[in-house]
């Protein structure tokens, strides 16, 4: 009995790489929503120089850009890309989805 180093090899590069992109696409989902955050004015810059939430006038969906539409569409996108990405995984993992 050995070890077939060639699948062993080919299994610990798909974890890998699967982890990496389910890594970055998430951050991009993030990076997406924070910036429709403050397309949306949801951020302020204070007095002396620091970011904090703004005090006035949000949320307000109404007046919501399509832009800032748009990007929430994709963050929400890229997470859903996550979503599917895992649970693919699960179903490659446990036989009794097979």
């Amino acid at each position: 009995m050995g070890i077939d180093w060639f699948a062993f090899l080919t299994v610990a590069l798909v974890a890998v790489v699967s982890s990496c992109f389910v890594v970055a696409v998430y951050s991009v989902g993030l990076r997406l929503w924070s910036a429709a955050d403050t397309r949306a004015g949801k951020f302020a810059v204070k007095d002396d120089g620091t970011i904090g939430p703004a005090t006035a006038g949000f949320p307000n969906p109404a007046g919501a850009s399509a832009a800032t539409r748009g990007l929430r569409a994709l963050a929400i996108a890229c997470f859903v890309v996550c979503g599917a990405v895992v649970l693919y995984g699960i179903y490659l993992i446990v036989p009794q989805f097979h």
